[in-house]
């Protein structure tokens, strides 16, 4: 049933009112003005790291990424990536002398150890790791 109108409602403002309006727009361009100055802050401080450490760029952002998300979704992109990368042959050419060998020893290693670990366990990384040390 549609509202009878009163004589006030033909002189009030449809919407929202003018006051209210440039309160909100003001408030918007705050905040957009902070993310645009944190954003330029994140960076920096990403251009520094890589500076200083010698770090990959696009290596650190997917990690900065992952950071954020849950321990279940990062193992499942982690698993992926390096999943694909294996079968798409990008581990070929690592030699036993590549300094990537001892870290992936250290990550399998750590895994073995966690074994009993049930509360953190993943069937499928477990797979994984399994399928990585019955390779050697």
């Amino acid at each position: 049933m549609a509202k009878k109108m009163t004589p006030g409602d033909a002189t009030r403002e449809k919407g929202v009112a003018a006051t209210d309006l440039k309160r909100v727009v003001k408030e918007i361009n705050r905040h957009k003005e902070q993310a645009s100055e944190n954003a330029g802050l994140a960076g920096q401080t990403t251009k520094n790291a890589i500076e200083q450490y010698g770090l990959d760029r696009k290596a650190l952002g997917v990690v900065v990424g992952l950071s954020k998300k849950e321990p279940a979704q990062q193992q499942a992109t982690l698993r992926g990536i390096v999943d694909y990368a294996d079968k798409l042959g990008m581990f070929d050419s690592v030699d036993m002398f590549d300094d990537l060998i001892p870290a992936l020893e250290r990550i399998v290693a750590r895994a073995k150890d966690g074994e009993g670990k049930k509360s953190k366990a993943d069937p499928a990384m477990a797979g994984l790791l399994d399928g990585a040390a019955t390779a050697h």
